[in-house]
């Protein structure tokens, strides 16, 4: 796939078929994330953490649900979460940049590899709030889990869509 064409293709999926990711497709989304820019290359402050355990992402959601008051699966029954952890950085908010590059990075090639995506940011919320879900993840206590996305295959059909200025431009 062309680049332009995953950027057109890249939906947020919020349905998602009761189907593992096949582990090449995993390991090729995470190797898309692990390439993505991290300020000062301070790789070794991040980590990312993939969910595949039925009962983790079942907690996971339920603690969603509590935080949304929905009753509806905040995770979409997306097989696999993945989530971005961080140490304290020397540069305020910086890892939500990094953490988002990484996420951009991950949803393209998921995109690339026939898979819907969606960004679930209080997924991070939750886990952070529960120590031993936390310790169950294997995120050590100096690390926050910032954000997180779903991936999985789409219940729905997506067709590209014509890119265009939708955000307000100015040049100056």
């Amino acid at each position: 796939m062309e680049l332009l064409n995953a950027i057109s293709s890249r939906r947020a999926i919020r349905s998602y078929k009761d189907t593992s990711v096949e582990d090449f497709q995993l390991e090729q989304i995470l190797k898309a994330g692990c390439a993505a820019p991290v300020g000062k290359s301070l790789y070794e402050n991040l980590r990312i953490t993939v969910v595949k355990d039925k009962e983790i992402l079942h907690s996971i959601s339920e603690g969603l649900k509590m935080n949304m008051k929905v009753d509806f699966d905040p995770l979409y029954n997306a097989p696999a979460l993945i989530l971005v952890s961080t140490k304290k950085m020397p540069f305020p908010n910086i890892e939500y940049a990094d953490a988002g590059c990484i996420m951009q990075n991950m949803m393209l090639e998921a995109t690339e590899q026939g898979l819907g995506s969606v960004v679930i940011w209080g997924s991070s919320m939750v886990v952070n709030a529960v120590p031993d879900l936390k310790k169950a993840l294997q995120i050590p206590d100096d690390y926050t889990a910032v954000s997180g996305i779903v991936v999985g295959y789409a219940n729905e059909k997506v067709e590209p869509k014509e890119l265009g200025l939708s955000i307000h431009v100015d040049i100056i």
